[in-house]
């Protein structure tokens, strides 16, 4: 599985160097993410105190170490409050203002999803859907670019 590293930094100082399993080979492609969803996220994070943001991504590498920082990224950090199962999705926003699910993660996700190659996408794709609407089942993270004005 190819690696997606994204290099997070924190206003308090502190670094965090995540890895991530790009995801083309258990989609045949990239996901892509409707408009709407983003809408609704925004949404649900001024509705709840679970779902927040942050700037934080400083650098991110691809799996061939290709420097692509300068991409309008997101990686949503979330935890499923009932299971206790993290999933992280490493989503670029695209000019039409939908996006592409490029990564996921930690290891324990991407594994899980590796072993049923036709169910993964129809897990994700419900997975994303859920995040926007059952709001008290999930803490969500939303990780957005430093640089970001």
């Amino acid at each position: 599985m190819s690696i997606w590293k994204v290099f997070l930094k924190f206003s308090d100082g502190t670094d965090k160097e995540l890895e991530l399993f790009d995801a083309k080979p258990f989609f045949g492609g990239y996901l892509k993410i409707k408009r709407g969803f983003f809408n609704a996220l925004v949404k649900s994070i001024k509705m709840t105190k679970k779902y927040l943001t942050n700037k934080a991504i400083d650098k991110v590498l691809g799996p061939d170490e290709t420097d692509w920082t300068l991409n309008p990224w997101m990686l949503l950090i979330i935890k499923d409050n009932e299971k206790m199962m993290p999933f992280w999705l490493f989503i670029k926003r695209e000019k039409d203002l939908s996006g592409a699910l490029i990564a996921i993660g930690p290891k324990s996700f991407a594994e899980y999803n590796n072993k049923n190659l036709t169910e993964a996408k129809r897990e994700i794709k419900r997975l994303v859907n859920y995040i926007i609407t059952y709001l008290n089942k999930f803490n969500c993270i939303v990780f957005l670019p430093k640089d970001l004005n």
